[in-house]
């Protein structure tokens, strides 16, 4: 096609027919009727979907992609679809209820977006059932061993939503140009209730003050979202001990620790660092 891979985009296309196949057979598996593609590329995947009857939409940022794969899936299928779209401003929600059913995702994903796709799927989870996933095998691992030690506080975002089941190495030699690590394989499915049972913001400025000076003791760690005061009224409450490192906590301590927060802030007594999308701060006051 004459297209050169774009190093911005992070474009390291699929070309292993085997890694396709394995692909094609976790969708299989979950008896979709609806599938959210992430990345058309030049088609190794998408065609092998439209070919599978179901409904598709395949999305891509780079036009010349979309201008060379759209017109071979329409010759395919007349249910899929590609879209010039970012996955980013994609609206599940408008889909799902357009479709009657919730929506199954599947993308090779680009290290450098890794995490605000996890996030948007995460945010957007009533609307979609699973989604089946090649990302680096680092990353696959940490947010598998999330909570804990080896994790991270994106792990832990994914795993309080979703269960997480890893399928299988990829060699980095199924993908051009040859990436420099492997990838990982694997499926997010979408639980019906969170981990956890307080309320959302207190759970995660938990999280993020854990994971955001994952050195420090827990008592130390807290003081990046709550004074001083209510860090010792949470830790009194919670019957949690101020020295251990928080990364060891699963979601059971984390989870007490965030509603021990919460009750503080209802009294009055505390506060709650928040993080904004754009990744500003801003000091919630009770």
């Amino acid at each position: 096609a004459g297209i050169r891979p774009s190093k911005r985009l992070g474009q390291n296309f699929l070309v292993d027919p085997r890694t396709v196949s394995r692909v094609i057979e976790l969708v299989r598996s979950e008896g979709v009727y609806g599938v959210v593609e992430i990345g058309c590329g030049l088609g190794a995947l998408t065609l092998p979907l439209a070919d599978e009857g179901v409904r598709l939409v395949s999305l891509d940022v780079d036009p010349r992609l979309v201008e060379q794969t759209r017109p071979r899936v329409a010759a395919r299928s007349g249910t899929a679809e590609v879209r010039l779209q970012d996955v980013l401003e994609f609206d599940f929600r408008g889909v799902a209820s357009a479709w009657g059913a919730k929506v199954v995702v599947v993308g090779s994903i680009p290290y450098s977006i890794t995490a605000p796709i996890l996030k948007k799927l995460v945010a957007e989870r009533e609307s979609i059932r699973s989604a089946i996933l090649v990302t680096q095998r680092e990353v696959a691992a940490k947010i598998e061993a999330s909570p804990g030690p080896d994790g991270t506080s994106l792990g832990v975002l994914v795993r309080a939503y979703g269960d997480v089941a890893l399928a299988g190495r990829i060699s980095r030699h199924a993908f051009y140009p040859v990436p420099e690590v492997d990838s990982c394989l694997w499926k997010l499915t979408m639980r019906a209730s969170p981990r956890y049972t307080g309320r959302e913001a207190e759970f995660f400025a938990v999280v993020r003050a854990i994971y955001g000076a994952r050195r420090k003791t827990l008592r130390n760690a807290l003081q990046r979202a709550f004074s001083p005061d209510a860090v010792a009224r949470i830790l009194e409450e919670s019957g949690t001990d101020g020295q251990v490192r928080g990364e060891t906590f699963g979601f059971l301590e984390l989870d007490a620790l965030a509603r021990a927060a919460e009750k503080s802030i209802d009294e009055g007594r505390g506060h709650v660092e928040r993080t904004h999308e754009d990744g500003s701060t801003g000091r919630g006051l009770s």
